[in-house]
Order: C-alpha cells, then structure tokens, then sequence
C-alpha cells in the first residue's frame, strides 16, 4: 500500500510539473535574477532535425593535429593574411600563433592577455589587424595592435544595444557568440541567450549547460547585433532566436546569416535590396544544432559546423518534465562521467541553403564537437570548444 501510494504521489508531482503548477527549480548559474519556465513560442518546440542524415565519409579523420597540447577549447580560430592565427583558450588566454616552417605553429608560454572573466567564443581579425572578441558574459571585445608592446591594449567595443536601435533598446548583450566583419568595419555578431556562461571548480568557462537551461526556459532571447565602430553604436536586426550562433555575411555583404542552434536552423536577415531590414529561413532540418558559419573561400558558398547528434530526448521537449531533466542534463553527465557522443561533422552549403559538400567523422576519431570551420588557402581551420589543439584539414585531402 505504501509503495502504490508514494507511486500515486510521484505520478501526481510529474503532473504538477507538467502542467506548471509547481515551480520547479533549474540550475541557472550564480546572480540570474529570474527562476522559472515560460511558455514557449506556439510551434517551436519539440526540437525538429534531420534523423536521417547519415555520414558516408571519413574526410574529417584526415585532419592533422597542431598545436597539440598546448591549447585547450578554442572555439574560432582567427587566420590572418600573413598566416598567423589568433586564438582564446577555454581560460581566456590570448595568443597569436605563428608558423614554425614545419607544418605546425608556436605559441609563446604567456598569453598577450585575458579575455576575462568569461568564456571567449567568436574571434576575427578586422582590416587593421586587430582582434575582436565575442564573450559571455562581457560582450564585443576588442584587443587592439596584439603584440605591439607600446599600442596593444583590451577594450570592450560593446557590453549593450544602444539606446537609438528600434530593437531592445538598452538591452544586455551578455553571451556575445560569433562574428563576421563587413568591409566598412561593421561587426555583425550573435548574443545567444540570457543564460550566462557558467564558472567551473577549474577557473574555465562552460558554456554547454547555458544552451541546455536556456531550452529548458522556454523564453529564447537570441539576438543578431550590428556594432558599428564609426558611432560605436550597437543596433539589434534580430530578437528571439532560441540561441543565435555562426555569422556570416554573404560575399556581397547584401545579407548576412545567422545560426540559431537549438532550432537546428539558419536565418537570413537581408542588408539591401528590397527585402532589406527583413529575416527569413534560409536552412532548416538540420542534422544537429549548427554552430559556426563562415564563407568559402571559392567566394560563393559557407561553411556550417554541426556540434553533436542530438538525443531522441529533444523530440519530446515540448513537455516541461522533459525540459527540467534537460537542464539538468550536464550536470549529470559530469557526476556519472559521461561524455557527449563524438562526431565531427562540417557541411559545404550553397547560397540556396543546400548542403553541397560533406565531411564526416562518423566515430569522432580525429575530430568531433566542432564549434567552426574557417578557410585559408586550401585548408580547413576546424574550433572546438571540447578538445586540445587545432586540426587542420587540407582540402586537397577532402574530395
């Protein structure tokens, strides 16, 4: 009788749960002012990708490794003109590495700086050499003339949208993520969410349980941004993305394409033209949540990462129990010791949004949790936030 009645009562607390009749904690990191779930948008959940996409090719296991063991988590790999790559580990640390002549690069023993607190995610160089920074929690970064002893100094370009955009004005860019440079110094960049970056017992950042908790809200505050260095002001085109990624103006800069990784999809937001000032779908069942985008350097297509495989289980996140064990999901594997299932994965896509290339690491032996794919001269720069050193993959290789 006991054990039926405890049953009765679990069975009536899930429920509860269900139904939003009682609150249920979730695990937002340190200072988050709110505490609940919200009612997502009508249709946007369960999570929707493509469960059918196979890998069938190992071109991603012929990338070579550099840089190993001396750089953990990079996210984005900045590639200069002159070949020299700039870098933010998962501490923060930021260095600029320079080819060796030997197939790999050197790296000096202490970083130029630090992009902290937080976790550095989206790095470019502009036309002057100078290096912007997507941070969580900050926001736009800037590390101006890196390694120029007497000019280099780490100012924040912008921590909020200002106060003239027609969009959220005023608000918090708290989880800065990726960016692309137009030629007139325009940065475009994505703030993924109002989940913060979370502090780990190792003084690094963690950004996975941010994207998890922020599914689990049910409240998507993504943003597509464009900072402007002219006025130093900061206009947000885009509101709403679940959790806005990759960036990538197209080669005529007439519009610009932002990821939105929990919906599995790519939008458009034209720049000129007669859709200009509109966003529209440009790819969607996607075979995992997209992370960095970047152009080709055939000047027509992009590059898109996928990070992972998702579980079944996010084809039932429409319910809210589902949803809590969600956010809480991270911190399970930590305390079981279980890893997310490797898979590297990189697509070629088409201005049409059509996948036109494919390379794969089924198994994840080389690559996998690719964060971002970065082209110069025939190679392929692949990020990840979850593995040491860089592999680059020779195109050549990839046919």
């Amino acid at each position: 009788m006991i054990a039926q009645a405890l049953i009765v009562v679990f069975l009536a607390l899930l429920a509860a749960v269900e139904f939003g009749q009682v609150t249920v904690r979730l695990p937002f990191p340190p200072g988050v002012e709110y505490d609940y779930m919200a009612e997502p948008p009508a249709g946007s959940l369960p999570l929707k990708w493509d469960k059918d996409f196979k890998i069938d090719n190992d071109a991603l296991t012929k990338a070579q490794m550099v840089l190993t063991d001396r750089i953990v988590g990079v996210e984005t790999v900045a590639v200069a003109p002159d070949g020299r790559l700039g870098l933010v580990d998962r501490f923060g640390k930021i260095f600029i590495a320079t080819p060796d002549g030997r197939g790999d690069y050197s790296i000096p023993l202490e970083p130029l700086a630090y992009s902290s607190p937080g976790r550095t995610l989206g790095v470019k160089f502009d036309a002057d050499g100078n290096l912007y920074m997507a941070n969580s929690p900050l926001g736009l970064l800037q590390l101006v003339a890196p390694g120029d002893a007497e000019n280099q100094k780490l100012i924040l370009a912008t921590g909020r949208v200002s106060d003239e955009s027609p969009l959220l004005a005023g608000y918090p860019v708290e989880f800065a993520n990726a960016l692309d440079i137009a030629a007139d110094g325009t940065v475009y960049f994505s703030c993924s969410t109002d989940v913060l970056a979370y502090k780990t017992e190792d003084s690094s950042w963690d950004v996975l349980d941010s994207v998890y908790v922020t599914l689990a809200k049910g409240a998507p505050a993504g943003m597509l941004l464009a900072y402007h260095p002219s006025n130093g002001s900061t206009i947000a085109l885009m509101d709403k993305l679940w959790f806005g990624n990759g960036v990538a103006l197209s080669p005529e800069e007439d519009y610009v394409l932002v990821a939105d990784s929990i919906q599995a999809r790519i939008h458009r937001y034209w720049l000129q033209g007669p859709k200009a000032g509109s966003a529209e779908l440009f790819m969607d069942n996607l075979p995992g949540p997209p992370d960095g985008i970047s152009k080709a350097d055939d000047g027509t297509n992009y590059w898109v990462t996928i990070y992972s495989e998702p579980s079944g289980l996010m084809s039932l996140t429409r319910s809210r129990v589902v949803r809590v064990l969600v956010a809480w999901t991270p911190r399970i594997m930590r305390l079981l010791g279980v890893q997310i299932p490797k898979r590297g994965l990189v697509l070629k896509v088409s201005p049409e949004g059509k996948v036109v290339q494919v390379l794969g690491d089924a198994k994840g032996k080389v690559t996998y949790g690719v964060t971002s794919a970065v082209e110069s001269n025939g190679r392929l720069f692949l990020g990840s936030i979850r593995r040491g050193g860089v592999p680059v993959l020779d195109l050549n290789n990839a046919q």
